[in-house]
């Protein structure tokens, strides 16, 4: 067997292998009495064509057969004596046969992974934004229970205002010159103050009262560019009004979530809050190292893995956004797809990056190390480690846990290499840190969250 490597466009590399001898005459054997037994050519019974005829009629589907069947038989040993790391899909280029020898000749075609050389973190300084835990984190996570325990009681003799839950009967019809337009009529409700009217008949509803009605002449109709495609004539009449009742700091409020009393609720709260501020903190360590290591490395990225990623992460948005119940008809993937882009990038990059310091450090992972990860998984999916494991041995998707597990493994020694700087963390991170704590539950390294691979 002869094995020539080519260089092609990027990572994309070709496998031009030559086989010849007994493999290929008997595989051309099996595909000729193959053909021999189950073609039917007209003037002969099934089994009585000569082969001269066989051969003169099928000849590119032997070719192409008999191709692929050495291919299969032989390319695992042709990019094993190559070297070359195939990253994704193997592409059969071309097939070519010779009977009288006979040989075959078959083209591959496929991406390798980049080369890249793996740089020393010992002593780099990385800045983190310096984290402390306020008591102020406690009580917006206990504002953040009591809006989830809320309820919508019915309003009746007071005016719209902002935060009240408001029904309408609307009927909108599209303004046409010299002709009546068309009518859509329908029921829709919405919170005042958060964007889930048009601007203008959320103006217009506030202050009103139920069993009131609304109408806006000549409103602009926009496109998904915001292009003003047209005007229509809106009515709406207000049906319901509710207003959002937060429960009461008592020990009611504590047995709906789960305690004896409220003082038993708030110590609880007050624990888990510092659980989870602590992984926050640990987790902005983590995105911080990582998104050094990216900076300092630089490699090219195989454009398969990239457009796998940039699917996965638009696919992932498109999910989250379905939960809010958002209609993702008509969103502008292409749009999504560009803002994902930078994310995608890094996170096929820090893997990399990762898989190559655990192979060069020789890493390896421990029954612990694994189940660890089941458990990270399990709260991330909001279920149980058993139901995660059973899932991903289901799916034979083990060996993917075991990579992250490898890589998580990996970054926490690089972590301990570098040398840590808290600094202050400026307005932005300020927010985002407030953000983190009211929704603890969802924490998750931004880096690590790539499931592509």
């Amino acid at each position: 067997m002869k094995v020539k490597a080519e260089e092609r466009e990027g990572l994309f590399k070709a496998l031009t292998v030559e086989v010849e001898g007994e493999k290929v005459k008997s595989l051309l054997d099996e595909v000729y009495s193959n053909l021999k037994q189950n073609v039917e050519i007209q003037g002969f019974r099934r089994g009585t064509a000569p082969l001269w005829l066989i051969k003169a009629k099928y000849k590119e589907y032997i070719e192409e057969e008999v191709g692929k069947k050495v291919a299969n038989q032989t390319l695992e040993e042709a990019i094993k004596e190559s070297s070359l790391t195939p990253v994704a899909d193997i592409y059969l280029e071309r097939v070519e046969l010779e009977e009288k020898t006979p040989r075959v000749t078959y083209t591959v075609t496929f991406e390798t992974a980049p080369e890249f050389e793996l740089k020393d973190v010992e002593g780099l300084e990385v800045e983190v934004p310096k984290l402390e835990f306020k008591p102020e984190i406690v009580d917006k996570k206990i504002e953040q229970l009591r809006e989830e325990h809320a309820v919508w009681e019915p309003v009746e003799d007071r005016p719209i205002k902002e935060g009240d839950l408001v029904t309408i009967e609307y009927e909108v019809e599209e303004i046409k010159e010299g002709e009546e337009g068309e009518k859509v009529t329908g029921e829709t409700s919405g919170i005042i103050g958060q964007k889930m009217f048009r601007e203008e008949l959320e103006q217009a509803l506030t202050g009103k009262k139920v069993g009131e009605e609304v109408t806006l002449k000549e409103l602009p109709i926009y496109d998904q560019e915001g292009k003003e495609i047209g005007k229509a004539n809106i009515k709406a009449k207000i049906k319901d009004v509710k207003e959002k009742v937060l429960p009461e700091l008592d020990d009611d409020f504590a047995k709906e979530l789960g305690y004896e009393n409220w003082e038993e609720a708030k110590k609880k709260i007050e624990e888990q809050v510092k659980e989870e501020f602590e992984k926050t903190k640990q987790a902005v360590i983590e995105d911080a190292v990582a998104d050094k290591l990216i900076s300092i490395h630089e490699m090219e990225i195989p454009k398969t893995l990239l457009n796998r990623e940039l699917s996965f992460l638009v696919e992932r948005r498109v999910n989250e956004l379905k939960q809010f119940g958002i209609d993702t008809r008509y969103l502008d993937f292409r749009s999504m797809a560009q803002e994902l882009l930078p994310q995608a990038q890094a996170n096929i990059k820090l893997r990399y990056i990762l898989d190559k310091y655990a192979q060069t450090k020789g890493i390896e992972v421990t029954e612990e190390d694994i189940e660890e990860q089941f458990e990270e998984l399990a709260r991330q999916m909001g279920t149980t480690k058993d139901e995660v494991k059973e899932y991903f041995e289901r799916e034979n998707l083990m060996d993917v846990v075991k990579s992250d597990a490898t890589r998580k493994k990996a970054l926490k020694e690089l972590i301990s290499k570098v040398k840590i700087k808290e600094v202050e963390p400026q307005k932005e991170e300020v927010v985002e840190e407030e953000k983190e704590e009211e929704k603890p539950k969802k924490r998750s390294s931004k880096k690590k969250k790539g499931g592509s691979e």
